[in-house]
């Protein structure tokens, strides 16, 4: 088979790896950005710029991991006559501003505003004000992914250097995904959860549920770990139930889904986002699914669209992935030793995105992460005890100035 990925290929190590196992072809495309092109000449534009980088005749699957290509994604694939999903669906997923603003989802997220980026913070403060917005609040990036520019800000006092933050996340951003807004939205003291899965013939299959640890309380939001295990349909219900309420309604069908969400004071379930794609570049997905169940999320991903998926789990168990934590902007150094740690903990699979001597920066600036590990146990308590050692002995070195 030959895929085509929309992304970067340093971002996407994991499927190169599966890809190769199983003699696929994969080449590398960075689509072009649709700001500013009238909505018309969208597929045109996806599609020339494509078949000017490389022939598009023998190509079998084009798929990508990016937050911000998946309009891209399924302009190409109609051109390629392949499997689509609804363009207007993925714009409401893949902006959170409009997300919030679907009538689907309305009643199940938190009290927020919009505040453009060209607003000085006194004034943004004042909008806050005027909104009755009760601190503490979470700052965001409307079109930020990786908890990037992602602020908790307690009071009137903090906001400003908040507001600056995400401002400057936001400005990043338009060099990437396009313009974005700032969200301020009121912090929901509750526990972070995540589910990922498969929306195939128009059902909702959740495949395994994430807690995020440690507890995202702030004043970043940076994941450091994910503690997985399969969906039960028990316990998971809650999820299961505002899923079947929202997807239908939005219009999401033969997609992959990332949804995340929170607890507030009252114990009320609310709606965080829903990506139409897999987790962590697909790697978090791939690994994490894998291990838990023994599914194959790369398979399942290729089959959407083409015939109804039947998940089924071969077994049931505990993974642990960690994103080692970044103390502070700086070059790196010492990543062997990080690996080290992981393989004498018995890691599964361990992937080093960044090497020695790289500049990296730390939350709430940073979109990318260094060492990335994958953990498989039997019970929670295991993996939960695995994460403390993790915190404590696998650290991200960073240096002031890069050594010669």
């Amino acid at each position: 088979m030959n895929v085509l990925v929309l992304g970067h290929e340093e971002d996407c190590r994991d499927y190169i790896d599966y890809a190769a196992e199983r003699g696929f072809s994969v080449r590398f495309l960075t689509p072009p950005r649709l700001a500013g092109v009238p909505r018309a000449d969208w597929q045109r534009v996806v599609a020339d710029s494509s078949r000017e980088a490389l022939d598009l005749s023998g190509v079998d699957e084009v798929v990508s991991f990016h937050d911000g290509y998946q309009v891209q994604l399924e302009l190409l694939r109609a051109e390629l006559g392949l499997p689509t999903r609804d363009i207007d669906t993925l714009l409401s997923l893949t902006d959170k501003t409009r997300f919030k603003a679907h009538p689907a989802i309305r009643g199940h997220v938190t009290r927020h505003i919009e505040l453009p980026p060209s607003l000085r913070a006194a004034e943004a403060l004042d909008r806050v004000t005027q909104a009755a917005l009760r601190f503490p609040l979470v700052l965001k990036p409307s079109n930020g992914f990786y908890s990037a520019g992602v602020v908790k800000v307690d009071g009137p006092e903090a906001f400003a250097k908040a507001f600056a933050q995400t401002k400057r996340v936001c400005t990043v951003l338009k060099e990437s995904t396009g313009d974005s807004v700032l969200l301020a939205e009121e912090y929901l003291d509750g526990k972070e959860y995540a589910v990922d899965g498969m929306i195939s013939g128009g059902r909702v299959l959740p495949l395994q549920l994430h807690r995020k640890l440690p507890d995202l309380v702030g004043p970043l939001f940076h994941e450091i770990a994910y503690l997985t295990e399969p969906f039960d349909e028990e316990k998971g219900r809650p999820f299961q139930d505002l899923l079947d309420t929202v997807v239908p309604a939005l219009g999401l069908d033969e997609s992959p889904f990332h949804a995340e969400f929170r607890f507030d004071g009252d114990g009320r379930l609310r709606l965080l986002e829903i990506a139409p794609r897999l987790c962590g570049g697909g790697t978090t997905t791939y690994q994490q699914l894998r291990i838990c169940t023994g599914m194959d999320a790369y398979d399942l991903l290729h089959r959407l669209g083409r015939e109804p998926l039947e998940p089924r789990a071969t077994h049931h168990r505990m993974a642990l992935e960690f994103d080692a934590p970044i103390g502070r902007s700086g070059f790196l150094r010492n990543t062997a030793r990080a690996v080290d740690v992981c393989e004498k903990n018995d890691v599964t699979t361990v992937l080093l995105h960044r090497q020695d001597g790289q500049f990296v920066l730390a939350p709430p600036l940073n979109f990318e992460t260094v060492l990335t590990a994958y953990f498989s146990r039997e019970t929670r308590a295991e993996a939960e005890a695995l994460l403390d050692v993790l915190l404590t002995e696998c650290v991200i070195e960073t240096e002031m100035e890069k050594q010669s």
